[in-house]
């Protein structure tokens, strides 16, 4: 996999390193977070949201990385949902179960007006999609680039 990158090499590791900052940053959102003693509503809400608006960003730089190195390959995939079935094909991504939640999850994301459901969904960022995310770029990392 070495050769798919003279294309394309510039473009794959800048969204590579794009994505990983994003995931740096909404990693730091998250222990920040954590470590606040007994946060008032307002900074719950104000911490879940950048949570979720931090991880809309982080979910769709996922997929375009996936895209970029798929188009490099020579395969030409322009959606989340077949990037991650090839990801999976490809051994980047160990649980494609996670990965199709992770795609529900930001697309539902702009339609929640529950607030149990919505903080269902951080709770689900926070506990497994960001190691999920983290795992494909270590895997991507160590593969690819």
């Amino acid at each position: 996999m070495s050769n798919i990158l003279d294309k394309y090499d510039e473009s794959i590791r800048l969204t590579y390193n794009h994505t990983y900052r994003m995931l740096v940053h909404l990693k730091n959102i998250i222990e920040n977070f954590k470590s606040i003693e007994n946060p008032d509503d307002i900074t719950v809400e104000v911490y879940r949201d950048s949570i979720i608006k931090k991880y809309e960003t982080l979910e769709d730089l996922t997929w375009k990385l996936l895209s970029k190195i798929f188009k490099a390959s020579g395969l030409d995939i322009n959606n989340p949902r077949g990037c991650y079935k090839q990801a999976f094909k490809e051994g980047l991504i160990s649980d494609i179960d996670i990965w199709n939640d992770i795609l529900v999850s930001r697309n539902s994301t702009a339609h929640i007006y529950d607030e149990h459901d919505y903080e269902e969904i951080k709770n689900n960022i926070v506990n497994n999609y960001t190691n999920a995310i983290e795992e494909l770029l270590n895997n991507i990392l160590k593969r690819i680039l």
